[in-house]
């Protein structure tokens, strides 16, 4: 039980560029997206936008961080169709917490991938992979391609008692 509250992270972080499933879910998404860097370069032919250096991204409660930002838009420039964070790559909500060398989120799938020394970690809990991929139905896949993937899990409540589903 615990495991999964770990993977309801990656529902939190899905719900970034997500439309709303609920009247709470319509609150948080009409919450700005508020990008800072040393450097934004947007090229309207490619339609890519490129934020570098000490990028924080933040939409509500949820921060992402990194060296590198970049988001492509489809050919009208109006929808997003990837955005990928790469270098120290960091994401916090107050849930739990993420890293990896590189994160790819796709909306129109909602989809996340966290590449390369991916972790996520709530309280003491954690998952490790060389990729995590994430859907926001709730579907998980963690893939140990150079290392094993590793999940730990510390239980809840005193010892001696009983767990309870």
């Amino acid at each position: 039980m615990k495991a999964l509250r770990l993977f309801a992270l990656l529902s939190i972080l899905l719900s970034l560029l997500n439309y709303p499933a609920s009247a709470v879910e319509f609150k948080e998404n009409n919450l700005p997206i508020v990008i800072e860097a040393q450097k934004l370069s947007y090229n309207d032919s490619e339609k890519v936008a490129i934020y570098t250096g000490n990028v924080i991204a933040q939409r509500g409660n949820t921060v992402m961080k990194g060296d590198k930002l970049t988001v492509y838009f489809d050919k009208t420039g109006k929808f997003i169709e990837k955005i990928e964070v790469t270098g120290n790559v960091y994401i916090e909500d107050p849930r739990g917490k993420g890293w990896c060398d590189k994160l790819t989120y796709y909306p129109v799938q909602e989809k996340l991938v966290l590449e390369g020394n991916a972790k996520l970690q709530q309280d003491k809990n954690t998952v490790l992979g060389d990729r995590i991929v994430a859907y926001k139905e709730g579907r998980i896949l963690v893939e140990g391609i150079k290392q094993k993937v590793k999940t730990v899990i510390y239980p809840e409540g005193k010892v001696g008692e009983s767990f309870r589903p």
